[in-house]
This record gives structure tokens, sequence and C-alpha cells, in this order.
């Protein structure tokens, strides 16, 4: 993205920042530290495909490239959830 306007671009990233490290506190220590790659969970987002997820979700990618990482977003996977859920039967 190219800015004509490199302080109105700072205030926004900076703004970012903030709202991403209010929401997902873990996210301030992944800035700080020299690590490459942040993994988070999709339920951090929102459990059930709301809009609200998806904005969320996009605002942490823009998150990891303003601050230089890498943003894996994992699930569980069918066998796992059918395994917790067998589980959670007993």
């Amino acid at each position: 993205m190219s800015s004509g306007n490199p302080p109105e671009l700072a205030k926004k990233q900076a703004s970012l920042i903030a709202v991403v490290e209010e929401m997902f506190r873990p996210c301030e220590a992944c800035r700080a530290q020299d690590t490459p790659v942040v993994i988070m969970h999709q339920d951090a987002f929102a459990a059930d495909y709301q809009e609200e997820e998806y904005r969320r979700m996009g605002m942490a990618v823009k998150f990891g490239g303003t601050c230089g990482k890498e943003i894996h977003i994992i699930r569980p996977t069918r066998r796992t959830s059918t395994k917790a859920q067998s589980l959670s039967k007993h």
C-alpha cells in the first residue's frame, strides 16, 4: 500500500496496533518479542461465523503485516473435534 501522507499512515497503524492489542492481549507480547510467527486459534475471533469474526481476523492479519509477523490461524481438525466430543460423553 502506498500512502501520500506518511503521518496519517503512521497514525492508522498505531490505532490498529492499539485496537488489536486490546482485543488480543497476547499480541502485545508477541509484537515485542523477536518471534516471526504468531499462531492464533480461529475461535479467538468468534466461534460462529459472525461478521465481527471476519473483521477481527482481518485486523489480526493486518496487525501481523504492520509488525512484521506472520499470522497463522489454526483450527481443530474434524478428527480432533470428534475425539474431544467422544471423550466428553464418557
